[in-house]
């Protein structure tokens, strides 16, 4: 394809399903797979990412607003939605119409769903977040009990759900995570001994699928293993997971430069011998972080070459000096496999400082166009031009 733009995406749609079809065969058959794709599926694309993952077995999605929820609706998607942020009151008249569960932590909330949800002529589905620990969302568990008795004594709400959320799953010492589970049991003993029972109960987020099984319950949450990457710092890598997207750019223009020649805005990098400096058209506004300058490398036909100087917002520049050869036009890997050599979303994050988390949601730009990829060729291109 020639519309790919000057920075660009690859989303490896074959390795969504792998990774979809690998989390469920962990999971087993008694636990349902809700596919977190908030947050635009990690800067993957929610509606493509929702769509193979549905076909792969995923039977909920999980989105972070309910204008996330109402995009994929847009698009078509039937599947069942739960909103794990908050919805404020003036929005649960979309809320209802566009048909997505909301996370529930506070009874005003359930007041206005049930008197606004009248028109609909049908119950409002609801899941209760329960604080188990996280101390972000949620109904402390001490009054989970109260808290839940006092909804099911409201008309035309149905709580189909009941769910907590670990702080700390992805940590080697589990001691925290155990306690929030015990507290979660603790609830979910309660409503029982009341003739309590919620149909949905989940809690199991990436870390907790890799390696606490007692935590699968009805349904657990994928996030990031989706898209083929390990929660941090010490998730156990158990599984094999494909990472989904590589970030790629073009070489746009190359000099020779002499020896002892500054490189970029503040003359931060001085050249020691004549180098061969190519110019890529990707900054920090295209989500590439700053960070690396002086420090990052990218793939150039397999080889790594080091950056140079300061990361602008829309370009950053390369020695190529050991890469004879190299031409104008030429395919630059940032993040991700090219000729068998692999520059890590992981390897970026630690030498920019923060989680593979934030590296992939940081590309989620308009500028930086979307190819999607099937039995290896790609079919379909999302760019701030067109839609191909």
């Amino acid at each position: 394809m020639d519309n790919l733009g000057r920075v660009w995406l690859e989303i490896d749609l074959d390795a969504v399903t792998h990774n979809i079809k690998t989390i469920r065969r962990i999971a087993g058959k008694n636990s349902e797979i809700m596919a977190v794709v908030k947050a635009n599926a990690y800067g993957h694309d929610a509606i493509e990412i929702s769509r193979v993952a549905l076909e792969s077995g995923a039977t909920w999605l999980g989105v972070g607003a309910l204008e996330e929820g109402i995009i994929l609706r847009k698009a078509g998607i039937e599947a069942p939605i739960l909103v794990l942020g908050l919805t404020p009151e003036d929005q649960i008249d979309p809320l209802l119409f566009y048909d997505l569960v909301p996370t529930i932590c506070d009874l005003q909330t359930v007041k206005a769903l049930s008197q606004a949800v009248v028109k609909y002529k049908k119950n409002a589905r609801i899941h209760i977040m329960i604080d188990t620990g996280m101390r972000r969302l949620g109904i402390k568990s001490e009054g989970a009990l109260d808290f839940i008795k006092r909804v099911k004594k409201m008309n035309n709400i149905e709580i189909e759900g009941l769910y907590t959320h670990f702080a700390a799953a992805d940590e080697e010492d589990k001691s925290y995570t155990k306690l929030q589970f015990a507290q979660y049991k603790r609830v979910v003993n309660e409503l029982e001994k009341e003739d309590i029972h919620v149909p949905l109960k989940h809690m199991a987020n990436s870390a907790a699928i890799l390696d606490l099984p007692y935590t699968y319950l009805d349904i657990v949450r994928p996030g990031i293993t989706i898209y083929g990457l390990f929660p941090l710092p010490l998730a156990k890598r158990t599984i094999k997971l494909k990472p989904v997207a590589k970030f790629k750019t073009k070489i746009i223009f190359i000099k020779k430069v002499g020896t002892g020649e500054s490189i970029g805005y503040g003359r931060a990098y001085t050249t020691i011998k004549e180098t061969t400096v190519a110019t890529l058209p990707v900054g920090y506004a295209d989500g590439y972080p700053r960070l690396l300058s002086d420090r990052g490398e990218v793939l150039v036909r397999g080889r790594r070459a080091p950056i140079i100087g300061r990361i602008c917002m829309d370009l950053c520049m390369i020695d190529v000096t050991n890469i004879p050869g190299v031409q104008v036009g030429e395919e630059v890997v940032l993040w991700g496999r090219q000729e068998g050599k692999n520059i890590s979303v992981e390897e970026i994050a630690e030498k920019t400082g923060t989680i593979n988390y934030e590296i992939i949601c940081m590309v989620d730009k308009p500028r930086v166009s979307k190819v999607f990829i099937k039995k290896g060729k790609p079919f379909k291109v999302k760019s701030l031009i067109e839609d191909v």
